[in-house]
């Protein structure tokens, strides 16, 4: 999964900030490695070909080099079940448990009951990556407390801090995009909330309130129908952009006037600090775990009432002050997020197990 979105993020981060020393331990990594070889390892890793597709009946098997492990860092609730004493599961959210919609498959929705109550029965430790998503294995499967810990994701400040002018110049220019615009992401996920966000922005543009328009990221593949036919309805007001280089995303984020995240659901939310980094001033929902990632550093709007977010975008917009008092705000929180200080909770972890 290193080159999921999130997921993919952290194991990344987790390989290129590799705490433990081969001195310590030896480090074996499972997977493909024509893949794993695009990306920054540790020089003392071994890579143990590994080719399976996630959530197939072959990666519930595992590996058989699994057997001769210490431990094991899963990184994701997709376990192999005959070596689930020795995991540590990383459990990012329960997103497709509560979307039932979105993940309807009886299929999907029997793996998710037996996995996850395997992992609460056997696994040797959890990790969620915020204090929301472990109350919420506590609250809709009982885990224990005891049994978790959190270790949050971090922020690459190298990358994501604030580039020159003439860099975000070049960019806008490249990507067609304009010099002053609202950001936002996540399109094709039920959780993400985007017929909301796109309802409401279609609202303003219509009763003459806002003539900014709306910049989409993360269109990874085709653009969908509905889209299409909002962009021709509105050709000078919304735009897309393809999935970005990771070393670009910082110049989508700071050429922005507003971030606006109206997900329902997240298990840590990567974007919000990504734009915070940047001194981009965020504009984000009040559910689930953005409240614990952004604390006050951040405007907050009702999800579920257009209202509420369109009067939040105008008073945002009509207020320098505080766009710069969030913008300073911002960037103090994005730096509670580093990836050293994730890393180094992790190796806590480790070294708990390998006493």
């Amino acid at each position: 999964m290193i080159e999921n979105s999130g997921i993919g993020i952290r194991i990344q981060h987790i390989l290129k900030f590799w705490p433990i020393s081969p001195q310590t331990a030896d480090l074996f990594i499972f997977g493909d490695p024509a893949i794993l070889k695009k990306y920054n390892l540790p020089k003392e890793a071994q890579i143990i070909e590994y080719k399976t597709n996630i959530y197939s009946p072959k990666e519930f098997l595992g590996h058989p080099e699994m057997a001769n492990m210490d431990l094991l860092d899963i990184p994701h609730f997709n376990i192999p079940f005959p070596y689930i004493r020795k995991c540590i599961v990383t459990i990012h959210d329960l997103i497709p448990y509560h979307f039932k919609a979105a993940h309807s498959s009886f299929v999907k929705r029997v793996y998710m009951q037996i996995v996850f109550r395997w992992i609460k029965w056997f696994a040797l430790k959890i990790i969620t990556v915020s204090k929301f998503t472990k109350q919420d294995l506590v609250q809709s499967f009982g885990y224990s407390e005891n049994k978790i810990s959190v270790v949050y994701n971090g922020i690459d400040r190298k990358i994501f801090s604030n580039k020159p002018l003439t860099n975000l110049n070049i960019f806008l220019k490249k990507q067609s995009l304009p010099k002053s615009y609202l950001f936002t992401v996540g399109i094709g996920k039920a959780h993400k909330n985007f017929p909301f966000l796109l309802e409401t922005i279609e609202e303003l543009w219509k009763e003459k309130k806002l003539n900014l328009p709306l910049v989409i990221g993360g269109i990874s593949k085709e653009i969908p129908t509905e889209l299409k036919v909002f962009k021709d309805k509105y050709p000078n007001l919304i735009f897309f952009l393809p999935h970005l280089p990771y070393e670009e995303l910082p110049l989508a984020y700071q050429g922005a006037k507003l971030f606006i995240f109206p997900s329902l659901y997240e298990g840590f939310g990567f974007p919000v600090l990504e734009s915070q980094s940047v001194g981009t001033v965020v504009l984000s929902s009040n559910v689930s775990v953005l409240p614990e990632i952004l604390g006050s550093t951040a405007e907050y709007f009702d999800p579920y009432s257009k209202e509420n977010l369109k009067s939040k975008i105008l008073f945002l917009l009509s207020n320098d002050k505080l766009q710069k008092d969030y913008q300073k705000k911002g960037l103090v929180n994005a730096n509670r997020f580093l990836w050293h200080n994730a890393i180094q909770s992790l190796n806590n972890v480790y070294k708990y197990f390998s006493i």
